[in-house]
């Protein structure tokens, strides 16, 4: 039996909603994805949750997705950019945590302290996950890479005022959720 081709099962998807057509490519494409996410995870639950996130965007998108190249190709990529965006919420994650563990003993003596602490760390990636994805970009840029609001304007391709107003409203949703600790 001959192989029905990507473009013929995306098309399916597109015009007919063709759930079949979806399974088919996610037989053909899972395994060479997953051997390339574990390969840069070296986690397998990483790999799976990124890999799922990549199959799921190509469902929700399959209307208005336009691939120019191969689908291998194309599924790459979206990995690719899946697992820089896994090792960037993780690296905030961890610059919190070593914030936290930063601070000299005598400012954490109660374990209610250290407790408070590692829910303050929680709100803090919850907030922060909760963000729209320009606003958690200008937000990490500020605070991770200590760019400043021009260098940051530059990199995203926006106005200064617009990271102007990304960063005061990123400020605004942690003041938010912290509100209770103060």
């Amino acid at each position: 039996m001959m192989q029905v081709p990507d473009t013929a099962l995306l098309e399916r998807m597109r015009a007919y909603d063709d759930k079949a057509a979806f399974d088919e490519l996610y037989r053909r494409y899972w395994e060479q994805l997953y051997i390339a996410a574990y390969a840069r995870l070296q986690n397998d639950a990483d790999a799976k949750d990124c890999l799922q996130e990549v199959f799921v965007s190509l469902w929700r998108k399959r209307r208005e997705l336009q691939i120019r190249e191969q689908l291998p190709a194309y599924l790459h990529v979206a990995l690719k950019y899946r697992i820089l965006n896994h090792f960037r919420s993780h690296q905030h994650y961890q610059k919190h945590l070593d914030i936290f563990a930063a601070l000299p003993p005598a400012v954490l003596t109660r374990t209610d302290d250290r407790l408070v602490m590692a829910e303050i760390q929680q709100l803090i990636a919850a907030a922060v996950a909760d963000m729209p994805e320009k606003m958690q970009q200008v937000y990490l840029l500020s605070r991770q890479d200590n760019l400043s609001v021009r260098e940051m304007a530059a990199q995203l391709g926006i106005s200064e005022q617009t990271v102007k107003n990304q960063l005061s409203n990123a400020l605004k949703r942690l003041r938010d959720r912290l509100a209770a600790y103060k």
